[in-house]
């Protein structure tokens, strides 16, 4: 039986903004984009399956896909809400069938209609899992939480929809299948930023006095067609912004919940804030990112008028390390042109690497973390004499000129600030002022995968040796880096440093004592 011919009333009643949803066009030749979402209970999953369902039993031999960054994420947000809101059985009668496993016709975790249209829930964690849907097609795609992947993955996602014409099974008949897009997710996250420039800044034209937005316009993109020069395809861009006042299924205490989160926490979640600081923490440009070969030329052809820096950090716990060589151009234009990246060395092992790695290059000096110019590594024998040396004592060994930094968690705000500030300057010509190569892999991927710490707005999580190292060289060569709300630390004024080095040896001095005199009561107790 189709379809069509049965009454089906779900259990599914949408609010104004999912009817809002259901109600977007779709389109047979142009791109239709919309972005549903912005705080949190705002209905979001149950608007997405909603609108999927109605593209099925309109559309006969549909194919949908749902997708989130993992399997258990898409099937709790949507899975199990599909019996709640649309029954199985009407009359008696079949509405749907789920299928865990994929058949010669339909793919994994299918939700399929009697007209041959089905829902696929599938995913999709990052730009590699993507591309693994290189071949596939679908008519309708929804992506839920969009802000925690990178462009590039949903770039690449997008390649997988296009508009079909098949033959309708019932009728005989020719049926044109369009295409439409719809991406759900609240602020924040690693594709924050990405999302609010391409989404928010050009759909938003008002805000409400917590800056959530509350009107919006459509944005129209000309995309080149590939197969016709000269012409173009249109890609539509709508913002729904969904709320939690929208949802009638929510009580006092969920709304009590939000407004207890932590302020910046409360900014995303409650109000849908996208000026809030989120996302990836660093805003490393793709102008910056240069191929080793333009690096190569560029050092060959100023290689008597460049000076060459090194920095680096040493990681405790977990014991990762990085160095960095940075090239400072007659132009003040800077390049990071090679990078050092271990876990696995003993310390003086990891700074022979670096001397061997310099060895043809005309190295300034090296760029440490003030703890390492501590005598923290020294130690008393049984006669009281004390023994080892410092770790810049080692980066002098092998004639590394090593230069102390400020760092540790009292300059970490600084040092973020550098990088930030790094991310953004430009020379008079345009060119950005900090170029990083793609040779530095490591430094790349950070830079990439720093987000801020859901419990520290003004920290990041991830792994940070090689930005570390990155921020020490901009502290040290900060004169030349514009200072967001800081003053600059000058390369010939060392007294701050000099004291905190002072304040630590007084504090290792007298520990020393009073262990070398328990050592000594100690042997007399025994004699």
């Amino acid at each position: 039986m189709s379809l069509q011919m049965i009454e089906v009333t779900p259990n599914y009643r949408p609010n104004p903004k999912q009817v809002l949803l259901h109600n977007a066009p779709v389109s047979y030749d142009d791109i239709w984009i919309i972005l549903y979402g912005g705080t949190r209970g705002g209905g979001k999953s149950a608007g997405i399956l909603g609108d999927a369902v109605q593209f099925c039993m309109t559309y006969p031999g549909a194919k949908c896909c749902i997708i989130r960054e993992s399997l258990d994420a898409v099937k709790q947000s949507f899975l199990d809400k599909l019996p709640t809101l649309f029954p199985q059985y009407v009359n008696g009668v079949k509405i749907y069938d789920y299928r865990e496993k994929s058949t010669s016709f339909y793919p994994s975790r299918c939700i399929i209609f009697p007209n041959g249209s089905y829902i696929t829930l599938q995913r999709v964690a990052d730009y590699k899992e993507a591309t693994n849907k290189q071949g596939w097609e679908f008519h309708y795609l929804a992506v839920d939480e969009v802000t925690k992947h990178e462009e590039r993955t949903i770039n690449y996602l997008l390649t997988c929809v296009r508009s079909a014409e098949i033959t309708n099974k019932y009728t005989g008949k020719p049926l044109r299948i369009p295409t439409k897009v719809v991406f759900g997710c609240n602020p924040g996250g690693i594709g924050h930023k990405w999302v609010k420039k391409r989404f928010i800044d050009t759909t938003v034209v008002k805000y409400n006095e917590h800056k959530t937005p509350v009107q919006t316009k459509d944005h129209i993109e000309l995309v080149e067609n590939p197969f016709k020069r000269g012409t173009y395809v249109r890609r539509f861009i709508r913002f729904i912004p969904a709320s939690y006042l929208d949802n009638p299924f929510l009580n006092d205490s969920y709304i009590a919940m939000l407004d207890a989160l932590p302020e910046h926490k409360k900014q995303l979640d409650m109000y849908g804030n996208w000026d809030v600081v989120a996302g990836k923490f660093f805003d490393l440009q793709k102008e910056q990112i240069v191929e080793p070969r333009m690096v190569a030329d560029d050092l060959r052809h100023f290689k008597d008028r460049i000076k060459i820096f090194a920095s680096i950090d040493w990681g405790y716990n977990p014991s990762k390390a990085c160095c960095l060589w940075h090239a400072v151009f007659p132009d003040h234009r800077v390049v990071t042109f090679k990078e050092l990246y271990t876990g696995d060395m003993v310390f003086e092992d990891f700074v022979k690497a670096i001397a061997e790695e310099s060895k043809d290059m005309d190295l300034e000096l090296t760029c440490l973390p003030h703890d390492m110019f501590r005598h923290g590594d020294r130690y008393r024998d049984s006669s009281g004499k004390v023994i080892g040396e410092t770790k810049s004592d080692v980066f002098e060994s092998y004639d590394l000129s090593p230069q102390s930094v400020e760092s540790g968690n009292g300059h970490l705000q600084d040092r973020y600030d550098k990088i930030h500030s790094a991310c953004r300057i430009k020379n008079d010509d345009g060119v950005y002022k900090f170029r990083i190569s793609t040779a530095c892999t490591n430094l790349i991927d950070e830079f990439d995968h720093a987000v801020v710490d859901d419990n520290n707005p003004e920290k990041l999580k991830g792994s940070d040796h090689a930005l570390d190292a990155y921020g020490h060289f901009l502290m040290y060569y900060s004169d030349d880096i514009e200072p967001i709300g800081i003053e600059s630390i000058h390369k010939d004024n060392r007294t701050h440093l000099q004291k905190l080095l002072d304040e630590d040896e007084r504090r290792l001095e007298e520990q020393e004592e009073e262990d070398y005199a328990i050592q000594v009561d100690s042997y007399y107790d025994l004699c």
